[in-house]
């Protein structure tokens, strides 16, 4: 029977070749073709709502200077992305009705359906052949800011800055209310695997709509599977394109194995992405409100999906992520306290993440590279200003999990999620050294070790399986 499958270029990048990865060239090159690569999505997602209204508007839309001169190239291009926006919407709509309607559809029909989406998805979400001239000839900003005043943010987050609990927390009012009703897709079979997907309200206040996450199990999936949540990094576009380094690298490598994944779409993100938007972009953009509203929502969908996975009897729950997925795997280490039993993890597993958000703003390698300085400058924000919105910003000082059911990866040579903010919370925590693994390279070394060294999935399996034995020796006890 048919089935999805690995993407040669996940093959390629385990393959020896994949070594440059790790490198000081490649680590300069890919942080330096960045504001290009945002460049183009960016286009992309101007288009989204300029279609027709012509150079000029569609420039504006943008946020690039005007153009004269790249007018009908620009028209050219609309008329081009036009049509592969057809193809998309079309291909959507097919989809849904087979994943989410009442279509009747065979096992091999799905996975015709799901391929054909993922590749006209990603025609559509990096359009580098329709756009990529754009960046390369014009200014054309890699974000397009709509970034608050200080004074503002205090007036609209002042109960929160009292408060974070009221971010990070769960309502006393919503505790006694049914959680959000988890809907499961239709599913499809993937190499080794059988993936599905969720969805559900979200449960954050400041978001109002749904979160979804991608699922993947063994082929005959017991009850008992232990389960890991784990978040993908800023600007990923998810499942929206045919290679997705976290479907590969842990989902499609550990659930063959007798584990269950549950990959989420950040809010904002993937199949989340708003109109005019590129994924991830209000994260950026709405700097620093964009950040604590993300970290907050995905931390309480991480909550409902914690408890999801134990209603469908996971043993134990493991929570991690990279870069910023390894920041919302902070966030939930440190808030979950408070959280109802059921919804807290057992094990975190956060990797190139930063442990101080504000600091990061302020030095981060991100920060000059898309003119988040410049944005938050012209916005008033000075560096204590952004340190007055720590508390919201940055996990907690202190974890509500042990320590020692704390497994970090960061990169020595890591600038954009710098090591030392790191380092400085995972000591305040207390997480012992041997849990710790430090690989030398920078932040796209940590993915690409994550991708080619063994060790972390080696960690994820010892310790999901330790606590999966743990928690079942304590019921035959208590039994």
């Amino acid at each position: 029977m048919d089935h999805l499958e690995t993407p040669a270029v996940h093959r390629l990048l385990t393959s020896p070749a994949g070594r440059l990865l790790t490198s000081r060239p490649f680590e300069a090159f890919k942080t330096r073709s960045l504001p290009r690569e945002f460049g183009v999505v960016r286009a992309r997602a101007a288009a989204d709502v300029a279609l027709s209204e012509g150079p000029e508007a569609y420039l504006r839309e943008v946020g690039s200077p005007p153009a004269p001169h790249l007018h009908d190239r620009i028209e050219r291009a609309l008329a081009q992305y036009a049509r592969l926006r057809g193809a998309y919407d079309e291909t959507m709509e097919r989809w849904d009705s087979v994943f989410w309607g009442d279509a009747e559809s065979t096992p091999d029909e799905r996975v015709a359906v799901e391929r054909e989406r993922r590749e006209v998805s990603e025609r559509r979400a990096k359009p580098t052949d329709i756009f990529g001239f754009l960046p390369k000839e014009h200014l054309v900003p890699p974000v397009k800011f709509e970034t608050p005043s200080p004074e503002d943010a205090r007036t609209r987050w002042h109960h929160e800055l009292a408060e974070p609990e009221r971010l990070y927390g769960f309502a006393e009012s919503s505790a006694a209310e049914e959680f959000p009703r988890v809907e499961r897709s239709a599913t499809v079979r993937g190499p080794g695997t059988v993936e599905y997907l969720l969805r559900f309200r979200s449960p954050s206040p400041h978001l109002s709509d749904r979160a979804t996450a991608r699922v993947y199990e063994p082929v005959d999936a017991a009850d008992d599977l232990p389960t890991l949540v784990f978040h993908s990094g800023w600007g990923m576009f998810d499942d929206q394109l045919t290679y997705w380094p976290e479907e590969e690298y842990v989902a499609r490598a550990l659930a063959p194995e007798g584990y269950r994944v549950v990959l989420p779409d950040a809010p904002w993100h993937g199949r989340r992405e708003l109109l005019g938007r590129y994924s991830g972009e209000p994260y950026i953009a709405r700097a620093p409100v964009g950040l604590f509203t993300l970290y907050s929502a995905a931390a309480l969908e991480t909550a409902v999906l914690t408890d999801w996975a134990r209603t469908e009897g996971a043993p134990a729950v493991g929570v991690g992520g990279v870069s910023l997925g390894g920041t919302v795997a902070l966030h939930v280490g440190g808030r979950c306290g408070d959280w109802p039993e059921s919804m807290r993890p057992d094990l975190l597993f956060p990797a190139g993440m930063p442990g101080a958000i504000d600091q990061t703003l302020l030095a981060g390698g991100l920060t000059k590279l898309l003119d988040i300085d410049a944005a938050l400058d012209g916005a008033g924000w000075t560096g204590e200003a952004l340190h007055e919105f720590a508390p919201l910003l940055n996990p907690p000082k202190d974890p509500c999990l042990a320590p020692e059911r704390v497994f970090p990866f960061v990169g020595t040579r890591d600038e954009m999620a710098p090591a030392s903010t790191a380092r400085a919370l995972l000591d305040e925590w207390g997480v012992p050294r041997p849990n710790r693994r430090e690989w030398d390279c920078g932040h796209f070394g940590v993915l690409a070790n994550l991708i080619r060294d063994e060790s972390f999935r080696t960690t994820v399996r010892r310790e999901l399986d330790a606590a999966a034995r743990n928690r079942r020796n304590r019921k035959s006890v208590t039994a």
